[in-house]
């Protein structure tokens, strides 16, 4: 079995005609590497041959790239992937959107979306995690309500996973949200896992090795006649090399003999 290293060099080799032709489109781009290793993962466990390069059009970020005729069953199987998944903006990028002088206001309402951002980033780094959605209900204190008593905190969570058990317990979600949010109980985080059915997988889809290459199988056939025809490409320079150095070891034989009658003549 190949290495990884030896896999992603051979699919590089491979996909590179295609680029170099306007075959491959991207499906995904102005992503960072974590997200587009995800899609380029996804796509291949749905027998979507990808890879990731530099976007081009963004510096320090990602696209991944298909070929042409694949584009749209990638398309199809990262809608259902949820993917590439949407950036949340964390504590630092929130507060930094705001003005020359917030309000006390503003500034509470940043900082909540920030922590809903961050905790949204925590719960996708979990395998098996499709979506996730972080609400967050934080009051702020009055300083004019003297007296008064905030409204505690509560929180909710949607959470769309693959599979038939949720990769993460309703439990420890309502304990990872609680810790981050000062005065929230556990009890008042209501979290909602919704299972994605792992769709059929059609054989024309699935993954079949030739040699160290790895492709779907309707592209099985595409790709040992291009390889054929690579062979023969081959064998026919091999055989004009082969009859333009005969024929020159032939004129020099025959040079060669005029030299040595021309003397004795």
């Amino acid at each position: 079995m190949m290495n990884r290293g030896a896999v992603r060099a051979w699919r590089t080799v491979w996909l590179a005609p295609l680029f170099l032709l306007g075959c491959a489109v991207p499906v995904a781009a102005d992503l960072d590497e974590a997200g587009a290793n995800r899609v380029v993962v996804a796509l291949e466990s749905r027998g979507v041959v990808a890879d990731k390069e530099a976007d081009p059009t963004a510096e320090g970020r990602w696209r991944v790239m298909v070929a042409r005729d694949d584009a749209s069953a990638a398309i199809g199987a990262l809608t259902q992937e949820s993917l590439p998944a949407p950036e949340s903006p964390g504590v630092l990028e929130s507060i930094g959107q705001g003005g020359l002088v917030p309000s006390r206001s503003s500034e509470h309402a940043r900082l909540v979306a920030g922590t809903a951002g961050e905790l949204e980033r925590s719960l996708r780094q979990i395998d098996g995690v499709l979506g996730v959605r972080v609400h967050l209900a934080v009051t702020s204190a009055d300083p004019l309500d003297i007296g008064g008593t905030p409204e505690p905190p509560s929180a909710s969570v949607l959470l769309r996973y693959r599979g038939a058990t949720p990769p993460i317990a309703p439990e420890e979600v309502q304990r990872l949200v609680a810790g981050a949010v000062p005065k929230l109980e556990a009890a008042r985080v209501a979290v909602v896992a919704t299972s994605v059915p792992a769709p059929p997988q059609s054989p024309e889809r699935e993954l079949a090795r030739f040699g160290p290459v790895t492709t779907t199988r309707s592209s099985l056939m595409p790709l040992r006649a291009g390889v054929g025809v690579a062979i023969l490409l081959n064998l026919s320079l091999f055989a004009l090399l082969w009859f333009v150095a005969m024929q020159l070891r032939r004129t020099r034989a025959e040079l060669e003999q005029a030299r040595a009658q021309g003397p004795a003549e």
